[in-house]
């Protein structure tokens, strides 16, 4: 493994379970066994290592996530929470939070495009399908987006040993009105 991606994976192991402004660079480099050197060489500052351990983490997820033409609204939306219940080993809304904390504009609008991207894009394009077979009633895209991902980012912390389950749970929950 090069030393970036020791770095990057080190990176992980903190960002993703603290807050940005909570986390020191001196334990990601004494976990991937590099000097700071190697660290500004490849991403400059701590910031910069943080927009490409976002950037990585979504990638695959956004790969993952991105369904299309499922049977119904209800496959889609349990198809999408299993796939975020099994690949998220990180606090997603915490990386949204964490955007202030940043100080480049730059890298804002980076972490912010990696999140729209693999999280909210692909659950917009279930939304909008169902919609048009009529299974959900038009409405504000965003708002009916944010709704389920409450859903999803609420059970996540919570989820019990069926993860396919709770997610045709939580989809029949939300299409059917019922209280999560």
């Amino acid at each position: 493994m090069s030393s970036k991606e020791r770095i990057l994976k080190a990176a992980g192991q903190f960002f993703g379970a603290k807050p940005y402004a909570e986390v020191s660079i001196a334990p990601i480099l004494a976990t991937a066994d590099v000097q700071p050197p190697t660290m500004y060489y490849h991403f400059g500052d701590k910031e910069g290592l943080y927009v490409a351990w976002v950037q990585e983490a979504f990638g695959p997820l956004r790969t993952h996530l991105t369904i299309r033409q499922t049977a119904t609204l209800a496959d889609g939306l349990a198809a999408y929470s299993l796939i975020y219940f099994n690949m998220v080993n990180f606090d997603v809304p915490q990386v949204v939070r964490d955007v202030e904390s940043l100080v480049r504009t730059e890298s804002k609008e980076q972490v912010f495009g990696a999140y729209f991207q693999a999280v909210y894009e692909p659950l917009c394009a279930v939304l909008i399908e169902g919609m048009e077979r009529g299974e959900l009633p038009s409405g504000p895209i965003g708002r009916i987006a944010d709704l389920f991902l409450a859903g999803v980012y609420a059970i996540r912390a919570q989820i019990d040993q069926d993860p396919a389950g709770t997610s045709t749970w939580l989809a029949s929950r939300f299409l059917h009105g019922h209280h999560l």
